[in-house]
């Protein structure tokens, strides 16, 4: 807007300062002096250039301006956006913080109704919920590639101290601040692809059928590939569950499965910011690049046993437990896939599911350490948890990319140099320029011969008014017509002395004035004088005899 600004008011004072020339044929055309005006809409600008066969610079440049400015917007919006940034405005307190890979050891350690609990509530959400998971931008994915970032979460969050069950939303330090920013803590990224095409799991070798006594069950399939596991599930059918038969009539554990997906996992240190007033992810500045850790088919197999099958000797409300999982996930596959058969959400499923022991590894090890079950060596967390939170708040910056930055401060720092070149060029000519008031319109005004006659001796060689007059009479003129006669007409300035000053000396004003000429309007005129001129006499006498 700025920019737009500064090139309209170069063409305001150029055209003045064209029209002040007194070299050559002097003055400047009437064409040019019109396009150069601010107040002349770009649909005219673009009739005058047509008319003149588009050979006018001036025309040409005044018509550039609005593609400027639609030039410097696409810049400032292509692929850019707006972002939370961080103000320090509170404590900052050590924690431990972030998100480290699953330690299968500790599973024996954690009850069966705890594992169950955490996987049946969060295969449904874990991936979307705001607390715990962002959607994060990773080279190579793109099409059915789907990845996510998990920070750890503020829940999770810990104060250093020789007890590491208190959180740091205890104690009110942080009850003052907006946000609360994790210092480059370690976080997990979840990379989903789709598998190989014409993949398929060997249902004998890769996959394990889990029951309940209640008459349903699931079947899991997984196969390592590289550092990546390949896993893949479904439920016994409706009408297979229905009449209870998921355990002996096997026929639908033979069939291809269906819902599949490639996880990849890496580890990645970020700063991120949280709202204290949800606990919600509101910004992740990553600050390393993602490393890849392996995903081992053995690990997954361990944790899905302590998951879906019951122990030596398990407890009443394990066993219902397993059976209470076992049966909503079932539920759920069955929902997507026989009522919303287009839906991809059984994928979806599987994916929060497979997500579930990286958001939750931290979590794990906490319970075991306040249940003093872990091992002497084992008590205390890892020091690459160990980092700051601190209170502040947040507010939205412009992010863009570089090259877009970089793109505008060179585009508009050469539209501001030509404009400095140009008002140069416009000062070191000998004829000043008339101070304008700021109003287009009332400047053209004010300069007009016809209106600069208070002495009664300056005569222009030919009046705006007759030529105005004229133009408003003659109902069959066109606009084309108009500008036809405009490009055959010249424009001068000169300064002339009018009136006395306070002093009894004559004062200089700058008058705009028609040069004389034997084309254009002045020949329509004369073609159609036998018509116009009565009317040309009492319009003309009217309008003195009002002055």
């Amino acid at each position: 807007m700025l920019l737009a600004y500064v090139a309209l008011s170069l063409s305001d004072a150029l055209r003045w300062s064209l029209a002040s020339r007194s070299s050559g044929k002097g003055g400047v055309s009437a064409s040019s002096f019109f396009q150069l005006s601010p107040a002349t809409d770009w649909f005219s600008i673009l009739k005058f250039l047509f008319k003149g066969r588009f050979r006018s610079n001036w025309g040409l440049l005044r018509l550039m301006l609005p593609f400027m400015g639609l030039g410097f917007g696409s810049i400032l919006k292509f692929q850019n956006s707006f972002e939370d940034y961080f103000i320090k405005q509170g404590v900052s307190i050590d924690v431990y913080a972030g998100n480290i890979p699953p330690d299968v050891s500790v599973l024996g350690l954690i009850s069966t109704t705890y594992l169950d609990g955490f996987f049946d509530t969060w295969t449904q959400q874990l991936l979307n919920y705001p607390r715990y998971a962002t959607r994060w931008k990773m080279e190579g994915c793109n099409g059915d590639c789907s990845v996510s970032f998990l920070p750890g979460g503020m829940e999770i969050a810990r104060k250093v101290g020789p007890l590491l069950n208190n959180t740091i939303l205890q104690g009110g330090l942080f009850n003052q601040t907006e946000s609360i920013m994790i210092e480059s803590a370690p976080g997990l990224v979840a990379r989903f692809d789709s598998v190989p095409e014409g993949f398929e799991f060997d249902l004998e070798e890769d996959c394990n059928v889990y029951q309940t006594p209640l008459g349903d069950a699931l079947q899991m399939c997984k196969r390592q590939m590289g550092d990546s596991v390949a896993a893949g599930w479904r439920a016994c059918p409706s009408i297979t569950q229905i009449t209870r038969g998921c355990a002996t009539r096997l026929a639908w554990t033979r069939i291809p499965i269906v819902s599949k997906t490639l996880f990849t996992a890496y580890r990645q240190n970020a700063t991120t910011m949280y709202s204290q007033k949800d606990l919600s992810i509101q910004h992740v500045e990553p600050v390393s690049k993602p490393i890849r850790f392996p995903m081992l088919e053995s690990d997954m197999e361990l944790i899905w046993d302590r998951v879906f099958r019951p122990r030596q000797f398990p407890t009443q409300i394990d066993l219902e437990s397993i059976n209470v999982t076992i049966s909503r996930m079932a539920w759920k596959y069955r929902t997507y896939t026989e009522f919303f058969p287009d839906n991809q959400m059984h994928v979806e499923l599987l994916q929060n599911f497979l997500s579930v022991p990286l958001q939750f590894a931290v979590t794990a090890m906490q319970y075991a350490n306040y249940t003093l079950a872990l091992p002497e060596e084992k008590r205390t967390f890892p020091p690459e948890l160990l980092t700051t939170a601190t209170g502040g708040r947040t507010i939205k910056r412009f992010v863009s990319q570089t090259w877009t930055v970089w793109v505008f401060i060179a585009a508009g720092t050469l539209v501001v140099s030509l404009s400095g070149v140009g008002f140069w060029w416009i000062l070191s000519q000998p004829h000043p320029l008339p101070k304008p008031s700021g109003i287009v319109e009332l400047d053209f005004v004010s300069r007009v011969s016809d209106l600069q006659k208070q002495s009664g001796k300056y005569q222009s060689p030919e009046e705006f008014s007759d030529l105005v007059q004229d133009i408003g009479s003659r109902e069959q003129y066109s606009a084309w017509q108009i500008i036809k006669a405009l490009q055959e007409k010249r424009l001068g300035l000169t300064p002339v002395k009018v009136g006395r000053g306070p002093e009894g000396n004559k004062r200089a004003v700058p008058v705009l004035h028609l040069l004389l000429d034997n084309t254009g309007f002045e020949s329509l005129i004369a073609t159609n004088s036998a018509t116009s001129a009565p009317s040309l006499k009492r319009n003309s006498f009217h309008a003195r005899s009002k002055v």
